[in-house]
């Protein structure tokens, strides 16, 4: 992901990280900044410049004393259509009634599949802008996670019978 910031005293600040690695690069007005930690740069001139935070929580930097916004911290709405999933697999897969309608993988499988999907929920939401796209898409999510839990529950009860 790569994020550009526009600073009224230090300029231009492009931040890209990873989504593979985790792996950071920064640069201030075309130049690259040297790394000298996991979390820390140094400019030409010497000063130190700290990333806290990854693309999923928010981050900022602090350059040299100031906290500088790059993005803005997951919002409250974005953590519960994330973790929604999670949830609605947890809950159905352990109830036998509602298994009896419509048999759902939960347990280990179900958790690690929707735990799966509810990450890549939150990464969708957070490469977007408007709140109404990112409820669409936590509620596209919702529902591809349980179509993929309703499909392997049917198979695991097909090879059961």
């Amino acid at each position: 992901m790569k994020n550009v910031v526009n600073n009224e005293k230090i300029g231009e600040i492009v931040y890209e990280e990873s989504f593979w690695t985790g792996s950071k690069k920064l640069s201030v007005n075309g130049t690259p900044l040297e790394k000298t930690d996991k979390r820390e740069f140094k400019t030409a001139d010497g000063v130190s410049v700290f990333v806290k935070g990854n693309f999923l929580t928010g981050v900022k930097l602090n350059f040299g004393g100031e906290d500088i916004t790059v993005t803005p911290t997951v919002k409250w709405y974005e953590i519960v259509m994330a973790v929604l999933p999670f949830i609605l697999i947890m809950v159905w897969g352990n109830t036998v009634a509602l298994c009896k309608i419509v048999p759902v993988v939960g347990g280990a499988i179900g958790g690690a599949v929707s735990g799966v999907f509810a990450v890549l929920s939150l990464f969708l939401m957070r490469s977007v802008k408007p709140v109404w796209l990112k409820i669409l898409i936590g509620l596209a999510v919702t529902a591809a996670t349980f179509g993929v839990c309703c499909g392997l529950g049917y198979a695991i009860v097909g090879i059961i019978s």
